[in-house]
């Protein structure tokens, strides 16, 4: 799988006349290499060269988590000497480069300057090649993802009993992510969103010690990790009676949700999708408070390509996977989110979720 994978990256690098790309720890690193770190102090990189060679700069301390077993060469150093001599010697093993690829979007500027010791003429982004790449899934990768839903999918339903006056957006949130983990998950992609009352007109409210009060609604935004593979979904619910104007929020964004999914399909531009959901919320009087694109990529990032907004015309294909979020956030009263994750397929769609979208009230 990740030979293949390289073998597509070295066709790209190929025809743009590139000798070799240097990738970072993080998601790029794990899906062309199978080595899965995180940037640290302790210098880090993997080079896949033009000629399909794989070279691996790391510390000793992780030279066991590297699998050379598809190919690949090992420079590693103590903590004690530094990488300043490795780095020499995959240099001298190196030689002289024309042109050599960087993550313009990953690559901090520690790294920048240890890769100024190799020697070659320029520097470009191999970025774009990479996120083209990683766009259209495969059905190994859909199927990691389907597990990484079905953790958030069973978390939820297992923390809504205790969703209640008096306990707090923290203790949710502690819950929520405490289900995740003994199902499976390997943590969280990002902050949990627990946001309640008034704290659901922010888009971001990560969990705080607010107290969750009845006649609130409250924004559930979380996340799992399943073999690197993330799912993202949103639900809002009701602790008891809630006003009208919540209600006709919640039906709003619901349908936009709906309307925008019900649309997707190969040949929609990620524009149109969007257009699609705002005009539902538009039309009603609340564009102003719809404040974010509608979706984003999904896969070993909870972020990525592609991203489903305004003036954006990339066009879909089969195999891509993104969310689909619209919401509606009005100060002082509160907020509204409904987020799933989808799959573009050669006819239409498929929504991996399957939790209810009609409103819970506790």
């Amino acid at each position: 799988m990740f030979q293949q994978r390289r073998e597509q990256l070295v066709s790209r690098i190929k025809q743009q006349q590139i000798d070799g790309a240097i990738l970072v720890p993080g998601a790029n690193m794990y899906y062309f290499t199978g080595l899965q770190l995180k940037q640290s102090e302790r210098l880090t990189f993997a080079m896949i060269t033009a000629n399909n060679q794989l070279y691996f700069l790391v510390p000793q301390v992780e030279v066991n988590k590297v699998d050379t077993s598809n190919g690949g060469t090992i420079f590693y150093y103590s903590d004690e000497e530094g990488p300043a001599q490795t780095l020499e010697q995959l240099t001298r093993e190196l030689g002289k480069l024309q042109t050599i690829a960087i993550e313009y979007d990953s690559m901090r500027v520690k790294e920048q300057r240890a890769i100024e010791k190799l020697t070659y003429q320029s520097i470009c982004d191999i970025g774009a090649s990479i996120r083209e790449l990683r766009m259209a899934k495969d059905p190994h990768e859909i199927q990691l993802m389907r597990q990484a839903v079905k953790i958030v999918e069973d978390s939820l339903e297992a923390i809504l009993p205790t969703i209640q006056a008096g306990v707090s957006e923290m203790d949710i949130a502690a819950q929520l992510e405490y289900e995740m983990r003994r199902r499976g998950s390997e943590g969280t992609p990002f902050g949990t969103i627990v946001a309640s009352g008034y704290r659901g007109a922010l888009p971001h409210g990560r969990a705080s010690t607010k107290k969750i009060e009845k006649g609130e609604l409250i924004v559930l935004d979380f996340g799992s990790i399943y073999q690197g593979y993330v799912a993202d979904i949103t639900r809002t619910v009701a602790l008891g009676d809630i006003s009208p104007t919540l209600k006709n929020m919640y039906q709003l964004v619901k349908q936009a949700n709906e309307a925008a999914i019900a649309a997707i399909k190969p040949g929609m531009t990620a524009h149109q999708i969007d257009t699609i959901a705002r005009d539902v919320i538009n039309n009603e009087g609340y564009g102003q408070y719809f404040s974010h694109r509608l979706g984003h990529g999904i896969g070993l990032s909870a972020h990525e390509e592609p991203y489903l907004m305004q003036q954006n015309e990339l066009v879909l294909t089969a195999g891509m996977t993104f969310t689909v979020e619209p919401g509606i956030y009005v100060k002082d009263i509160g907020g509204v989110r409904i987020e799933d994750n989808l799959l573009v397929t050669e006819n239409g769609y498929e929504n991996l979720m399957t939790y209810s979208k009609e409103l819970i009230i506790l």
